[in-house]
């Protein structure tokens, strides 16, 4: 992919339609090339800068840290964090609160950035001439991978988004809302076509060499994850039971596994590491230079205003997205204390702040000022590190460390889930998935698991990974776990005057908890005036 980085967005761009502002679905009318001609004619090496093309449009549209904070703050596990709870950027406070509207930012990305995608993807299946050529093969494959995914994610956020699975001519340009049982099943084939035309990797840690692109098993584990969610959010127990077969290919393949040290993990050291199954490359020399931003932690790292800043970390950040105090509560019981790597991997309590260094910090290690959004807790996981800096001369910096989209204890846990609901886990090695992460974790392995053993793993291991809200709404479990979500708000001021009580202060937060209505998420105002055919979803 690297190779491609420089020429395509020059052949893309040219292909790049201009938009008609009325098109609701942002699909291109006029050429400035004529692209039929370039899709009819494209060789390997254009078709392979095709999907290069469509890789870039997908980091920096589609998995930015804006969508996975927006993501990440509906749910229990996070707050909005910034600034101060009057921060309006991103509207990430309406959504921590769950007071958001139609017009939130986040949900026109996706709506618009998806469809882009799914366009081009839909051009090149349909508009580059069959071939038996090895790489145009593959480049149809990743496009069917995808648009099935763009699809899969509208139905996660909307329910029933347009279903469009082909170039669109003239009088579909406005289509109305898509079935999601229609949808899923074709999510599915596609997924599985694209498994069935992807090359896998070569072996165990060879991540690096077959490179940052969609493989064999990225698909299939996909498949399982589509087919895990809509089977429990919608009570489908035959699609259910097709997420087992995919999920198992992968675990039983041994071209993937956990990392000993967790303390890599979204750090440079563990780039293209065994555990990965998807990622973006963002190396130094990659060609996205221009993009950094879509996934800077600095929206992440801690805030110098309100708190000194240790050694090792860049001392700019803007406090996006930190732990709720009852997440940080829930995984040191569940980890049995503090110590354990995967806790201190993901979050620092304020002790634990404190034994950072700071012999070239800018001040005495502590709070300066309150920290909103704080009760004691701090993110560790995805803070800018000075030694992962990426070189750009700017003040402005981002990590070197690249952005996973899937890791492999997910597909541990989704396999232990669906084994655990398909078939009672009647052969044993859903547990097994499930011990291995524990087992990572060092965590005593179970004897037998429950449900909510399942959810409570999840919960440990997938923290500011995007899933938690869409896994409470498929459990059923958002009216309770929600139902004080943005009531209070809490501010950390460091201990008090003892010296050792944490001294939390807290006053009243303007939201009402959870809402029925956020089982599934608006479409987007601009959408809807554009597009009279599309109905909103109930409730809003």
């Amino acid at each position: 992919m690297k190779k491609y980085s420089n020429k395509i967005l020059a052949i893309f761009l040219g292909l790049t339609l201009i938009t008609c502002s009325e098109d609701y679905l942002d699909i291109p009318q006029k050429s400035v090339l004529e692209s039929n001609s370039y899709y009819q004619n494209a060789g390997p090496d254009e078709a392979e800068a095709l999907i290069a093309a469509l890789y870039d449009q997908y980091y920096e549209g589609m998995e930015g840290v804006s969508s996975q904070i927006f993501l990440d703050v509906l749910s229990d596990d996070h707050y909005a964090g910034g600034n101060s709870f009057a921060d309006a950027a991103n509207q990430f406070q309406e959504a921590s609160n769950l007071i958001i509207n139609s017009t939130q930012g986040n949900l026109n990305t996706q709506f618009v950035n998806s469809y882009k995608i799914i366009y081009w993807a839909n051009n090149i299946i349909e508009k580059i001439p069959e071939s038996s050529d090895s790489r145009i093969l593959r480049v149809k494959a990743e496009a069917k991978f995808f648009r099935a995914l763009c699809m899969f994610e509208n139905v996660r956020w909307w329910g029933t988004p347009p279903f469009v699975d082909h170039v669109l001519t003239p009088d579909e340009y406005y289509p109305g809302n898509g079935d999601h049982a229609e949808i899923i099943p074709w999510c599915l084939a596609q997924m599985q076509e694209a498994a069935d035309a992807l090359p896998a990797l070569s072996g165990m840690g060879q991540q690096r060499a077959y490179g940052a692109r969609v493989s064999k098993h990225t698909a299939l584990a996909y498949k399982g994850k589509i087919a895990l969610w809509y089977g429990t959010r919608y009570d489908d127990s035959a699609i259910l039971a097709q997420a087992i077969q995919p999920l198992k290919t992968v675990i039983t393949s041994d071209l993937y596994g956990l990392v000993e040290d967790m303390f890599i993990i979204d750090r440079p050291a563990a780039d293209f590491c065994k555990e990965y199954i998807w990622e973006r490359n963002a190396a130094d020399n990659n060609g996205y230079d221009s993009h950094q931003a879509g996934i800077n932690p600095v929206w992440t790292n801690w805030r110098p205003e309100n708190m000194t800043l240790p050694d090792e970390l860049y001392n700019l950040g803007w406090g996006w997205d930190p732990p709720t105090g009852d997440f940080g509560d829930f995984l040191k019981e569940h980890e049995g204390g503090i110590n354990k790597p995967r806790f201190k991997s993901t979050l620092h309590t304020y002790e634990q702040v404190l034994e950072m260094s700071y012999e070239n910090a800018a001040g005495p290690p502590g709070v300066i000022a309150g920290v909103s959004a704080c009760e004691g807790y701090f993110r560790y996981r995805k803070l800018l590190f000075k030694a992962d800096i990426f070189n750009i001369a700017s003040w402005w910096k981002s990590s070197k460390a690249n952005v996973h989209f899937m890791r492999y204890p997910e597909v541990l846990l989704m396999y232990a889930e669906a084994q655990f609901l398909v078939n009672g886990d009647s052969d044993g090695t859903g547990l097994q998935a499930l011990n291995q992460v524990r087992q990572r974790a060092e965590l005593e392995p179970l004897g037998s698991m429950t449900y909510q053993d399942i959810k409570d793993e999840r919960r440990a291991e997938l923290w500011q990974e995007g899933e938690r809200y869409f896994d409470l709404v498929r459990w059923g479990d958002a009216a309770e776990r929600l139902k004080d979500k943005g009531k209070t708000w809490y501010t950390f001021y460091g201990y008090q005057q003892d010296g050792q009580t944490w001294d939390i202060r807290t006053r009243e937060g303007s939201g009402n908890g959870w809402d029925p209505k956020y089982e599934l998420l608006p479409f987007p105002y601009t959408q809807l005036s554009a597009n009279t055919n599309l109905v909103q979803n109930p409730g809003w």
